[in-house]
């Protein structure tokens, strides 16, 4: 992709993260909770920055922005559970998620320990 092309779409990313840009527009007809909406919508795209870390700490052994990610999906998780009274599914998944995070942590450990690695 353009490098000019790719600018326009990183910063509608950083946007919708920071939850100024609606992605995701509510089913017609449905009723649905705005704080939910923003949350997926922040998911989604944690998601595929996700996806994308998760094939370069295979390919290149890059843990560390794999790690930043996780944490940062943890986090906005979390926050949205601070909101809301109980929601055991979406309490299981952050378990999920943290779980994730300390294998790529182990990960990241790993490979520091790498002779042809720098640190």
């Amino acid at each position: 992709m353009d490098q000019r092309r790719c600018m326009p779409v990183v910063a509608v990313l950083i946007a919708a993260l920071a939850g100024e840009v609606k992605v995701e527009a509510a089913p017609q007809g449905a009723e649905i909770d705005q704080a939910r909406l923003i949350y997926n919508n922040k998911m989604a795209l944690i998601g595929v920055l996700r996806e994308s870390a998760r094939q370069r700490a295979w390919a290149e052994g890059d843990f560390q922005t794999l790690c930043l990610i996780l944490g940062i999906g943890i986090d906005v998780t979390d926050r949205y559970l601070a909101q809301r009274d109980q929601d055991d599914a979406l309490t299981k998944r952050r378990n999920l998620m943290a779980s994730d995070l300390e294998t790529c942590r182990k990960g990241l450990e790993a490979g520091s320990n790498r002779p042809d690695q720098p640190r």
